[in-house]
């Protein structure tokens, strides 16, 4: 039912662009619809069992500039359109079409692996795995899974009888361990689908009501963003880059100029050789055999300084990866960003060492997230204060429902209701599910401002590959305290976090941002194209469940190849939450602590004063640098910088990052502008020549083990995720 709905939508917009004065420049097409939904089925309905059981290196998607759907689409405009001008010259796709295949199969990377469904169906399940095993006393002994209400899981729901937990063979063992047996699959009516009906009925509205937030509030700020501060967009550049081409030619133009090849080939030939190396090692030299200090490097600080292992992160001092992706991304963004970024882990280790050296003690990884936390707070400030004059007049006009005079501010006014609504909805369903009022309010807030700051890290450093690195219950049990939170409340936010933004790697609201982005440089409708892309998540989202569920029932839920999600997460956040109610024990405020709900939790308000100072440390660096920013033209460093350092991706990328600076710098010092426009092909040519040898790599893996029945096992390390 859910795809016949859709299906119909779709027909529906299609019949009433058909009516527009535009001629054969549409957008959304038949054409164009068929292949968005066919590279959403790709990513949203592969990605998962690829990931899980053929090889999770590299990943499918696994960043912000996805591998599956950038070499779809490279297929497809190259590919399709290549054959297709020279026999049907009707079904070539246009590069509006383009763009809306580009849009619908973003949407797709969202939901089948980090960015919902490679925790979503586990979290629902393995905790009670690890509780019926024994080996977490303190779970049993205070009932923190009680606090979860059993409405919230598949049925029939687990329940204590004579001692013992109970769990339903098929639902719940047959999760566990997989209900295949040998090399017999189940198929997709050996799910029990209907345990998990009644759940879906809350977790599903939830996680629609959160995307269309994070997308309408995209949408929102993309007027701010895009045109009145300029900001470069990177990742949607090298898209858009795919897209022109001359009047009556198939090929976009990129792909007709030597610089785009000259970029491209030397990478593809380089990973070329490092793959076949993986498979012939004896035959064929790998790229450190050919060039030893190209893919990477090694500088043994440790020994020569061994403080510096006091500092957070020291290790991404001592050796590197180059990625010649994050290079060529580097180029697209401003001096200070790159710098900035580049610097990021350097300074980090400064102040570690400093810090060390003062205190004592070493600067902790929870306390620079913390720190990072408050930055985040202090950057969505700093962003709020910066557009107040366009936030203010939409907000105005949406309150007032007072027609807008521009197209463009109407499309800002129906996202402002749109974002406030969906809001409303998210929180609304937190509360129906059993969560107080107040902290679903907070825990709401920072959920979005986490979403918001983050899009704007991918947005502004086009970093594909990107973390948080903190979480809001966490942040919220440290400025509530634990007392003024609940027992319940806590083990809730505690738990939320692990489903809707465990490992944001793949959020919704930055694919959401680029493919709006698209269709703005492509001059095309927004307003239908955004409606289009909600269809497409919402497909994305069923095919990715189905897929994921059906997977995980087939081969279990516990997977060898993802200890971090089967083993790791389902248990940290309860063994945080079981020190955290044990301490309430302890200091006798367990009992009035539950006891209290609503405005009445205040009464306990009790923050962590260590957590607090680090907190308003990152909210106050924020804003310092900013205001420096603001006074100061020459001023070099960005405040980026305290949203991005101690997280594991901007470890892994400051020197990739620092070499496109340093090439950026020299090519317009001595090339001056015009060189600078000119080179572009370049750069993007050595972005795809990653992407393309990653999804080579990952259709080689499919097709290998559709063939043998067996995952190939040769991982290929290449891209930052």
């Amino acid at each position: 039912m859910p795809a016949l709905a859709l299906l119909a939508f779709l027909k529906a917009m299609m019949q009433e662009t058909d009516h527009s004065p535009i001629g054969n420049d549409r957008a959304i097409t038949t054409k164009s619809i068929l292949f968005g939904l066919l590279g959403i089925l790709f990513t949203a309905g592969l990605a998962g069992f690829h990931d899980g059981r053929i090889t999770s290196n590299p990943p499918m998607i696994g960043m912000h500039m996805p591998v599956a759907a950038y070499f779809y689409f490279m297929l497809v405009a190259l590919g399709w359109n290549l054959v297709c001008s020279r026999t049907l010259p009707a079904l070539v796709l246009t590069p509006k079409e383009l763009m809306v295949v580009m849009g619908l199969t973003l949407m797709g990377c969202f939901a089948p692996t980090s960015g919902l469904c490679r925790y979503f169906q586990r979290q629902l399940m393995l905790p009670w795995y690890y509780l019926s095993t024994g080996g977490k006393t303190e779970w049993e002994k205070l009932g923190i899974l009680n606090y979860l209400p059993s409405r919230l899981f598949p049925e029939p729901a687990p329940f204590v009888k004579d001692g013992v937990l109970q769990l339903h063979d098929r639902v719940y063992r047959g999760f566990f361990m997989g209900l295949a047996y040998g090399k017999q699959t189940i198929g997709l009516t050996g799910v029990p689908w209907g345990a998990w009906v009644h759940p879906l009925l809350y977790w599903g509205p939830l996680v629609l009501f959160m995307s269309l937030c994070v997308m309408s509030l995209s949408l929102l700020v993309h007027r701010q963003w895009a045109h009145h501060e300029q900001l470069s967009y990177p990742v949607a550049q090298v898209a858009t880059s795919f897209l022109a081409r001359k009047s009556g030619k198939g090929v976009p133009d990129l792909f007709r100029t030597r610089l785009f090849w000259w970029g491209f080939a030397p990478v593809i030939v380089l990973y070329l050789l490092e793959y076949l190396h993986l498979w012939f090692p004896a035959t064929v030299p790998g790229i450190q055999a050919i060039f030893p200090n190209l893919k990477s490097w090694s500088v043994p600080f440790a020994s020569k300084l061994p403080v510096i292992t006091k500092a957070p992160g020291w290790w991404s001092l001592n050796g590197q990866a180059l990625y010649f992706s994050v290079v060529g991304l580097a180029y697209f963004v401003s001096t200070e960003i790159s710098l900035t970024m580049g610097l990021s882990s350097i300074l980090l280790t400064g102040v570690g060492i400093w810090f060390f050296m003062v205190t004592g003690t070493p600067l902790g990884g929870n306390d620079i997230a913390t720190a990072r936390g408050g930055a985040y707070i202090g950057y969505a400030l700093i962003l709020i204060y910066t557009g107040r004059a366009y936030y203010v007049a939409t907000l105005k006009m949406a309150l007032r429902f007072s027609r807008p005079a521009e197209a463009s501010e109407s499309v800002a006014v129906m996202a402002a209701r749109l974002t406030f609504l969906s809001f409303a909805g998210f929180v609304a369903v937190l509360t129906l599910m059993g969560l107080d009022w107040l902290i679903a309010l907070n825990y709401g807030l920072l959920l979005m401002l986490l979403f918001l700051v983050f899009t704007r890290i991918i947005c502004e450093t086009g970093i594909p590959f990107m973390q948080p690195g903190w979480f809001p219950g966490v942040l919220l049990v440290s400025v509530f305290g634990p007392a003024a939170v609940g027992p319940g409340p806590l083990v809730f936010v505690y738990y939320l976090g692990t489903i809707l933004c465990q490992d944001p790697r793949e959020c919704l609201m930055p694919y959401a941002a680029t493919a709006i982005k698209i269709a703005d440089d492509a001059k095309a409708r927004i307003s239908r194209i955004f409606w289009v892309l909600v269809g497409g998540m919402v497909a994305a989202m069923v095919i990715a469940f189905v897929a994921t569920t059906w997977s995980m029932y087939d081969f279990g839920g516990i997977s060898p190849a993802d200890t971090w999600a089967s083993q790791g997460v389902p248990k940290i956040c309860f063994d945080d939450a079981a020190r955290q109610i044990a301490d309430l024990k302890e200091n006798g405020r367990l009992d009035v602590s539950a006891s209290l709900a609503g405005v009445a939790k205040l009464r306990l308000f009790s923050p962590d004063p260590a957590a607090m100072g680090y907190l308003v440390a990152g909210l106050g660096a924020v804003v310092a640098f900013s205001l420096l920013r603001f006074r100061f033209k020459w001023f070099p460093l960005h405040p980026v910088l305290f949203l991005v350092w101690g997280t594991y991706p901007a470890q892994g990328c400051w020197s990739s990052f620092l070499v496109g600076w340093a090439v950026k710098q020299l090519v317009v010092r001595f090339g001056g502008g015009r060189v600078y426009q000119n080179l572009k092909p370049l750069f993007v040519g050595l972005i795809a020549g990653e992407l393309i040898a990653a999804g080579t790599s990952i259709a080689f893996e499919i097709v290998y083990y559709l063939v043998t029945g067996q995952p190939p096992n040769k991982g290929f390390s290449i891209l930052p995720a």
